[in-house]
């Protein structure tokens, strides 16, 4: 098939443990407020109908593990934030009709990583104000890191797995999965009510209390206990 002009490289993140083999990348979904900490944090309360927004696959910087990447700090903001996430890399297509079952909703997964969730902070209250959606918040270059993806045969159990966050060396945020309100399966489960997962597409779950901002020149330090790690710096933009 031609193309008018050369194709863009597939995004993809490497698969902890192997060689060469990585994960193609095809749809990123996060859901917002998933943490009980975080809701009573934002003002929230209890087990609302989860809401879901979504970010560009080439938005995902990778950060291998031992290794640091740098992140330049977002064009036109000045209250860029960042929260730990854990991150579902799902494996295998859905059915064309009818949602995931709760019951079934693990099959679809090939493994996990540990993410951060960049935000524009001062778009979101601005677009939140004006009930718009949020794509300039959430939406932009580089707005999320994933770590190497592990095979969830090779990890623990992610029902109680612990999150952290440092930045600059002082530790923002730790928290433990099983604050979330909605579930790994229920995620999966009420995303397939609107979407056709497939293979390749990827989940942030929400994060616990602590997500905040950070600076030009500042480091951050983080990830999910059994799962991966990652590192980075934000640098200023040119």
């Amino acid at each position: 098939m031609p193309f008018l002009f050369a194709q863009n490289v597939v995004p993809a993140v490497p698969i902890w443990g192997e060689k060469d083999i990585y994960f193609p990348i095809n749809r990123v979904y996060c859901i917002g407020a998933n943490y009980w900490d975080h809701v009573k944090e934002v003002g929230a309360e209890g087990r609302e109908r989860p809401f879901f927004f979504a970010k560009p696959a080439d938005a995902v910087q990778v950060c291998r593990e031992g290794k640091s990447i740098d992140i330049p700090y977002a064009r036109n903001t000045r209250n860029l934030c960042l929260e730990v996430e854990l991150v579902i890399a799902i494996g295998r297509n859905a059915p064309e009709a009818g949602e995931i079952p709760v019951a079934e909703a693990d099959d679809y997964i090939y493994g996990y990583g540990a993410g951060i969730d960049f935000t524009k902070r001062d778009w979101q209250n601005i677009l939140r104000e004006h009930r718009q959606p949020w794509e300039l918040a959430k939406g932009f270059d580089a707005s999320a890191v994933i770590s190497e993806i592990r095979d969830k045969h090779r990890m623990p159990d992610m029902d109680e797995a612990v999150l952290w966050l440092y930045v600059n060396n002082q530790e923002r945020q730790r928290g433990n999965t099983k604050e979330m309100i909605w579930k790994i399966p229920e995620i999966i489960n009420e995303l397939s009510k609107n979407f056709r997962l497939m293979a390749g597409d990827l989940i942030y779950t929400g994060s616990p209390k602590g997500s905040g901002p950070i600076g030009a020149g500042q480091s951050f330090e983080g990830g999910v206990n059994g799962v991966g790690t990652f590192r980075g710096l934000i640098t200023p933009r040119p």
